[in-house]
């Protein structure tokens, strides 16, 4: 599947001018901080670009001249203003995309993604025939390639994994999904609680280490009601966003070393 067919929504509206990356770079909000001469915004919409260059494309962002300029890469989109947290921007995204359409959804603080890394998520999604589908790494391949990176981690009985801030949505049934993101959002950095969601015999499986990936995303479907996903990328950098000093100077070492060749 390329990026014909597909809507794409960039979630670009972070903590403002007091994240402390944006204090330090002295710009009003994270995704602006430059890495390599650009904000990590600019290198998000030219990823995206470059996977779906006709897709009708959505940004949601503040209304400054700044995001304008960083979301800037010679192609038309549509701003919407950021509403009271991620899930709720996403809702009021989706309501500017044709409900008959897949749609992609990534963050604007993920300034390594990779139109390639956006070709094998949409493809592996949409073959799984969920309604809606997250992608993961493989938390020992981050591990082995960035030894020094703390990601949130995700541990199940055949496999430890991390995110990567892209997620798919099969038309209607998996837009349903944002509608229940929300009660996710507070515990993202806390993977007991949001597995607590599945149910108390779940939780115990899970912290036992005896409750598989596979099961999870059974448990959690059957709880929403929706037929939920997740697949696996090759690429362990794409579980790296930016939301710390270290993630931000990890980033920009990378970014280098691919500038020139290296990676």
């Amino acid at each position: 599947m390329t990026g014909g067919g597909i809507s794409v929504i960039v979630l670009a509206a972070d903590r403002g001018p007091d994240d402390p990356l944006a204090v330090r770079a002295g710009v009003s909000g994270k995704v602006l901080v430059e890495i390599g001469g650009k904000p990590m915004l600019k290198r998000v919409m030219e990823a995206v670009s470059g996977f779906a260059a006709g897709a009708d494309l959505v940004v949601v962002c503040r209304d400054e001249p700044a995001y304008a300029e960083a979301a800037d890469v010679g192609r038309e989109f549509q701003r919407v203003d950021p509403a009271s947290g991620p899930a709720a921007s996403a809702v009021a995204a989706m309501h500017r995309i044709d409900p008959s359409e897949a749609v992609l959804l990534v963050t604007g603080d993920h300034p390594l993604l990779q139109p390639a890394w956006l070709e094998q998520f949409v493809s592996r999604a949409a073959a799984s025939g969920a309604d809606a589908v997250v992608g993961l790494v493989d938390h020992a391949s981050i591990a082995a390639l960035f030894p020094e990176s703390r990601r949130t981690r995700y541990r199940f009985s055949d496999i430890s994994v991390c995110g990567t801030n892209l997620f798919y949505f099969a038309g209607p049934r998996g837009r349903k999904v944002v509608e229940q993101w929300r009660e996710f959002e507070a515990h993202r950095k806390k993977p007991w609680k949001i597995v607590g969601r599945l149910g108390p015999w779940n939780l115990l499986r899970y912290l036992a280490g005896r409750l598989s990936l596979g099961a999870a995303m059974d448990a959690l479907s059957r709880r929403m009601g929706l037929r939920l996903g997740a697949v696996t990328l090759d690429a362990p950098e794409a579980a790296v966003d930016v939301d710390s000093q270290a993630d931000l100077e990890l980033v920009t070492r990378l970014i280098e070393l691919r500038e020139r060749g290296g990676r």
